[in-house]
């Protein structure tokens, strides 16, 4: 059991880098929230890489990622404000996720439930920041059904938490390929100094467009931070989830609030496959999510832990509140 909770507090640490590369190793699970439902979003990874800044001319051309640099390219300056203090980053990702319905112990789930679904990806992107805002744009490539390996990720998770193995994987999405585009914009609204610390009051604004999901995302967010400086973050948009990376040391404890407001027009963990039949159920076209972290920062690591709550995403939802929690790991440090 002493393991097990050394494992709880390792993957929810925030990167405190300065200008340099870090990197973020999170977990979402319910396990990690007041009320442990083991429905719906129920288990997730991600590994995230924000390289060091890059030039201007290289910003927009990365060959790791043709596809993105081509959009980038088209939608420039379209989206993407940028000028001579326009700093470059580029990112790149991978993690899984694992959706499942309310009762588990169906070997036929319930038609008017959560579909049981995973998703195994991968990501890149690139990051365009100013003092005053910032832009991220990413490409998602990613697959869905027995490709994903969900069941046999819920199935490892479950070993470690002691849960009970769910019955009815035999009835998941169908295999495949997912592509997504999805383009974030973070604005500095003000900043309120309080002594040595500050709040930081920020919107943001973006959109995700593919077979994996495609709606529109607005947000307000609240930072207090013990850095007497105004904290100023990149973050990969995916899903409503935003790891918060630093870019700055912000010793010490620091607590972040926000809500999101999105509009769906499509989303595959409900909607169900693209091009073939599938399991699915009635999507809510308009969802809101709020999202609480707190953390402590040391010099090139910090330790912190979210709670998610989101409304609805499909009709016959059993839970109003649906919730889950997050831990993790983000390191780097400052040349």
């Amino acid at each position: 059991m002493a393991r097990f909770r050394m494992l709880l507090l390792l993957p929810f640490l925030w990167p405190l880098t300065a200008f340099a590369a870090f990197n973020a190793l999170l977990w979402d699970n319910d396990l990690f929230s007041p009320r442990n439902t083991d429905a719906y979003y129920t288990n997730g990874f991600l590994y995230h890489h924000m390289s060091d800044p890059v030039v201007a001319d290289e910003g927009r051309d990365w060959a790791a990622c043709p596809g993105l640099s081509t959009v980038a390219r088209l939608v420039d300056p379209l989206i993407i404000q940028s000028d001579d203090t326009t700093q470059y980053r580029h990112s790149w990702g991978m993690g899984q996720i694992i959706q499942t319905p309310w009762d588990l112990n169906l070997a036929v789930p319930d038609p008017d439930d959560q579909p049981y679904a995973g998703l195994l990806y991968g990501s890149c992107g690139f990051h365009a920041q100013q003092d005053g805002h910032a832009d991220s744009l990413s490409l998602i490539l990613g697959v869905t059904g027995p490709w994903s390996l969900a069941e046999h990720g819920q199935d490892i998770a479950h070993r470690i938490t002691g849960s009970k193995q769910p019955a009815g994987w035999a009835h998941q999405l169908r295999n495949e390929v997912v592509l997504n585009l999805t383009y974030d914009r973070q604005h500095v609204l003000h900043t309120l100094p309080l002594r040595r610390h500050n709040l930081t009051f920020f919107d943001n604004a973006g959109f995700s467009l593919g077979t994996l999901v495609t709606g529109v995302t607005v947000g307000l967010n609240a930072l207090y931070s013990t850095d007497p400086r105004a904290a100023f973050t990149l973050r990969p948009n995916f899903l409503g989830r935003f790891p918060w990376l630093s870019q700055r040391q912000p010793l010490g404890f620091y607590a972040m609030g926000s809500v999101q407001g999105s509009a769906i027009a499509r989303n595959i963990f409900v909607d169900g496959n693209t091009w073939v039949d599938s399991p699915s159920v009635d999507r809510e076209p308009f969802t809101a999510s709020s999202q609480l972290v707190v953390g402590y920062g040391f010099s090139c690591l910090a330790l912190q832990m979210g709670l998610n709550i989101g409304t609805r995403t499909f009709e016959t939802q059993g839970e109003k509140w649906p919730r889950y929690g997050t831990l993790g790991v983000i390191w780097g440090c400052s040349p």
